[in-house]
């Protein structure tokens, strides 16, 4: 299959090198030192028990790509506005577009551009980052859900998940692919939130009562604007969520990495959506609307130095 990669930083760069050693041809998009370094040595992929190196097409325009059989969109949600109209030479007549951004939004905001029929919304969870430019580490597999927004009984989802699968990347197709990015949209909105603001990894943090209560209290108000706009999600979500965040090993989530290194983060696709979304339907978000403005400030990063 024919893959261009829109994004491949800790996310695209793992699926990319993945699909890159199971014989696709890949193609990703990438700027900077790590496109000089993909390009000079090829992308290396680092994982818990292997690592190995496999050479991939890279660019930093999608015009030189051409139309291909499969976008996967893994840029940050804040780089939206400016790059989602770069993929129009990227898309032929039966071009799918796989989102796997955070957030609850995007699926929207491609649709509009490209056409809502390509797109297929999408779920990833893993937890891979840059080691150095040109170099991925996977610290946990990656696993995939996606599928059809309309439910129809679409042939592309089950050739796509086998190109995923093929390459040993856990994949499922889901009946209702926004219940799926819901449920994990309430986690990580109300987790980033509360570990970036207080700068404490969610293991530390969830030891106290108080930051629980918090973290719970952010997860059933996000619940509750999901809810109200018509999602399919279960009642006992908080208290699941609660219980398998505490089961994982330490880690940290990437918008409290990003906050800790003064990097540009995705508040606005989290906690500013939980509140954008309530106020369109009349759902209060007191928790999420403190840790916005305590994060506000520095949401765009900070400043560099001339």
């Amino acid at each position: 299959m024919r893959i261009a990669i829109m994004g491949a930083g800790g996310v695209g760069g793992c699926l990319g090198g993945l699909l890159g050693k199971a014989g696709n041809d890949v193609w990703l998009i990438v700027r900077g030192e790590h496109l000089e370094a993909i390009r000079a040595n090829g992308l290396k992929l680092v994982r818990p028990d292997t690592e190995f190196v496999v050479q991939v097409n890279a660019t930093d325009n999608p015009a030189e790509v051409g139309p291909v059989d499969l976008v996967l969109f893994t840029v940050k949600t804040y780089q939206n506005r400016h790059v989602i109209t770069t993929l129009k030479p990227l898309m032929g007549h039966e071009t799918s577009v796989i989102t796997l951004q955070n957030g609850v939004e995007s699926h929207e905001q491609l649709g509009a551009v490209l056409g809502p029929s390509n797109i297929l919304p999408g779920a990833y969870w893993a937890s891979s980052h840059i080691l150095s430019p040109g170099v991925i580490g996977e610290d946990v597999p990656a696993q995939i859900s996606f599928g059809e927004i309309d439910d129809t009984d679409s042939l592309r989802s089950p050739d796509i998940r086998k190109v995923f699968r093929d390459a040993g990347i856990e994949t499922e197709i889901s009946l209702d692919p926004l219940q799926v990015l819901w449920e994990k949209f309430i986690v990580l909105s109300a987790l980033a939130g509360i570990t970036s603001a207080a700068q404490t990894r969610p293991k530390e943090l969830l030891k106290y009562p108080d930051a629980r209560t918090m973290f719970c209290n952010a997860m059933e108000e996000s619940l509750a604007v999901g809810l109200a706009k018509g999602i399919n999600l279960p009642d006992n979500l908080v208290q699941d969520s609660l219980k398998y965040i505490e089961s994982l090993p330490d880690f940290q989530n990437s918008m409290h990495g990003d906050y800790e290194a003064g990097r540009a983060t995705e508040l606005e696709a989290l906690s500013g959506a939980v509140i954008r979304l309530g106020k369109q339907i009349g759902v209060k978000t007191p928790v999420h609307e403190f840790l916005y403005s305590v994060l506000l400030p520095h949401k765009d990063g900070f400043p560099t130095a001339d």
